[in-house]
């Protein structure tokens, strides 16, 4: 099963890859590059899937998809409006930017 995972895996790793549009006057210093980091991502995968068969036979957390809050966390009313002041924040700085290239483009 794990092992299926791994191919399926590599499979669409070397699939995305190919799709890439990658021409055939690439480098050969290149292709030996991407050659290296595809059989390290092999190796890694390899790695992960005797870990993880090894691990079949302890036993597992349930992962929880959220974690609980400590009272000092903030609210969710707060964290949008503290993103919406950052993002304000961004907007000033960029226009202030804007304008100071554009007082420089015209020296």
């Amino acid at each position: 099963m794990l092992r299926r995972v791994g191919v399926i895996l590599i499979t669409a790793l070397l699939t995305f890859l190919l799709l890439q549009g990658r021409t055939s006057a690439q480098s050969a210093s290149n292709l030996q590059a991407d050659i290296f980091q595809l059989r390290s991502q092999v190796n890694q995968l390899r790695a992960q899937v005797a870990q993880l068969s090894r691990q079949g036979a302890s036993p597992t957390r349930p992962i929880s998809g959220r974690v609980p809050r400590s009272p000092t966390d903030p609210t969710d009313a707060q964290i949008v409006d503290r993103l919406a002041t950052l993002a304000i924040e961004a907007k000033e700085r960029l226009n202030a930017l804007e304008a100071r290239v554009t007082r420089l483009e015209k020296r």
